[in-house]
């Protein structure tokens, strides 16, 4: 069994969007991600039939410690194999 921890844990998963969906809403100044563009094209690039895009946010504990992050997760058989962060407190 692998014993690793995991990119984002699934309790954090908080809605799957399109690709689609993804490039519109996070849209800066006409380009998916702005300055985070090449992170998305690297995530993107990963993806393979089957796998999900779904928004993460780590647990309220963790926002009100000053260690949360949130952003987007590559999901693949039900776990996140990578992820953006596009938000940390």
């Amino acid at each position: 069994m692998d014993d690793e921890e995991p990119v984002v844990p699934k309790s954090w998963l908080q809605k799957q969007l399109t690709v689609e969906e993804v490039e519109a809403e996070y849209r800066q100044e006409g380009v998916p991600f702005g300055g985070m563009y090449e992170q998305w094209v690297a995530l993107k690039s990963q993806m393979i039939d089957g796998d999900e895009i779904w928004e993460f946010s780590s647990s309220a504990a963790s926002w009100d410690h000053l260690a949360g992050r949130a952003g987007l997760a590559l999901v693949r058989n039900g776990n996140a194999i990578d992820c953006i962060v596009t938000i940390i407190n």
